[in-house]
């Protein structure tokens, strides 16, 4: 089973005994201790720390090239690796380029004293998986456990990286390969169920970019794991991994929620590799929404009815793709008080999420009218509904109105996009209601503005939740955990 080994952030050889403790009695198998993060150490501390944690313990001492904090000469490090060697350590890390001089007496101590190398290499910028493949050969040449860290810049050379690992442990290797940053953390949550050695995981703030929590790898961790995620591009403003977490962390689920931040080729890359790397479902924002629908074996009647999909189950080799972007919407509505029926409302935006509003609206006998940008893409919003709908030039929305409820369902203001006004001031101030789509930061400069000229207004933080509720229920078949959900929303906007 694969290992889970908290990495300890320290300066002081106190504060990393302490933080070891914690991380041990907090459910990690492992904690990795880097001495080169610890100001001024000595044989001495290694002797501190082989007493206290040792047993229970990785001990590494990386080199400035390697991603160590440079303060170490090398004498002081060969030293430390030396008495690590020769203590209670069931792992020490040595590295490739480095060590390969000491190597058989590093690994004759080992042996001694009953520990095990981990020869590591860490590439410093994205490599081609033959030169992974030859860095993890000649790891493996020099000891037992081969370890390989390479940045990784999309989601195809993940799945590439996770089918490397997963091959390789087939053919008996012992290994941890770890693709570094946002792409590569799925090859961080596909370490489990790939049998690779070890899953490093953070204690406290990440050591490096992608890593997951110490809470989340305890989750995955000798069960039959599976992945959910959020497909778009940009993600940097979405909740949705701080909720779906939430939920799964409340409910002890063994599974993570990871963000796909991926180009179309990425997404068919994705969506070819899902039942390889366990992935049973994910959500799709802004701009695929409409384009994935293409690429599915089948849809719900919302997201038929309207062509946009927003939620993808995966299961068995079939891909179903449904709209609960529409579920949020008029939960929202009803949660809001607000009732549109006969109403006038005004619609900013033509993209998968206007679709859905539309499409409510629609149901609840609202007058609808539709102004985006382009205006070709407002005209086939409207021709893909029965009931009329009124296109309105952008140019002329000032002239427009009085409106019961305006809705902004592009993404001006979110974050990540140009902080404009989606509609002009004197819309907003003729406006019964004001709903932006838009959750983060919660004073979008439409909900700003709309505060400014007093007028009611609500954020699409409520639509999200009930959404994502939605679509955690279809992933997991369980009820959502919907408190939870919402204050890590809540945490993550503050």
């Amino acid at each position: 089973m694969t290992r889970v080994a908290a990495v300890i952030l320290a300066d002081g050889v106190a504060d990393a005994e302490r933080q070891a403790r914690m991380a041990l009695a907090a459910g990690a198998d492992l904690v990795e201790l880097r001495l080169d993060r610890i100001r001024d150490v000595g044989v001495g501390d290694v002797r501190r720390l082989a007493s206290a944690v040792g047993p229970r313990s990785i001990l590494t001492v990386r080199s400035a090239s390697q991603g160590g904090s440079g303060h170490l000469t090398e004498a002081r490090r060969s030293e430390l690796l030396k008495e690590a060697c020769t203590r209670p350590f069931p792992y020490v890390d040595i590295e490739l380029e480095r060590d390969r001089p000491r190597a058989a007496e590093l690994a004759r101590l080992t042996r001694r004293h009953r520990a095990t190398l981990i020869v590591s290499h860490h590439f410093s910028r994205p490599a081609g998986l033959g030169q992974v493949r030859e860095a993890l050969d000649a790891c493996a040449a020099i000891g037992p456990i081969a370890k390989v860290v390479v940045p990784v810049e999309t989601i195809d050379s993940a799945v590439e990286l996770g089918d490397l690992a997963r091959t390789e442990v087939e053919r008996g290797r012992r290994l941890v390969v770890i693709g570094m940053g946002v792409a590569g953390m799925l090859t961080r949550a596909s370490a489990g169920s790939a049998g690779q050695e070890i899953q490093y995981a953070s204690a406290g703030p990440p050591a490096a970019p992608g890593q997951l929590s110490l809470a989340t790898a305890k989750r995955l961790r000798g069960r039959d794991s599976w992945v959910l995620g959020l497909v778009g591009h940009p993600l940097g403003h979405s909740l949705s991994p701080a909720i779906h977490e939430a939920g799964l962390e409340a409910l002890g689920l063994p599974g993570t929620y990871l963000p796909f931040d991926v180009d179309a080729a990425g997404l068919e890359s994705l969506l070819a590799a899902s039942d390889r790397f366990r992935i049973r479902g994910f959500n799709v924002t802004i701009p695929y929404k409409e384009s994935i629908v293409e690429a599915l074996d089948e849809l719900d009647g919302d997201a038929e009815g309207i062509g946009a999909v927003n939620t993808v189950v995966v299961g068995d080799g079939w891909t179903k793709g449904h709209n609960t972007d529409v579920f949020g919407f008029r939960l929202s509505l009803r949660s809001l008080g607000l009732r549109v029926g006969e109403r006038r409302v005004l619609v900013i935006g033509a993209g998968g999420a206007a679709k859905a509003v539309v499409h409510v609206l629609l149901r609840e006998g609202a007058s609808v009218a539709v102004a985006n940008r382009t205006a070709a893409r407002a005209e086939a919003l409207a021709d893909a509904f029965d009931e009329p709908i009124e296109i309105l030039p952008v140019e002329r929305l000032d002239r427009s109105g009085p409106w019961d409820l305006v809705v902004n369902a592009t993404p001006l203001g979110t974050k990540g996009f140009a902080a404009d006004l989606p509609v002009p001031e004197a819309v907003i101030a003729k406006a019964g209601f004001v709903y932006d789509l838009g959750y983060n930061p919660p004073d979008t400069a439409l909900l700003a503005a709309a505060k400014r000229l007093g007028r009611p207004h609500a954020s699409g933080l409520e639509m999200l939740l009930h959404q994502a509720a939605k679509s955690f229920e279809l992933w997991t078949g369980r009820s959502p955990p919907v408190d939870a959900m919402r204050r890590a929303a809540k945490e993550a906007l503050s």
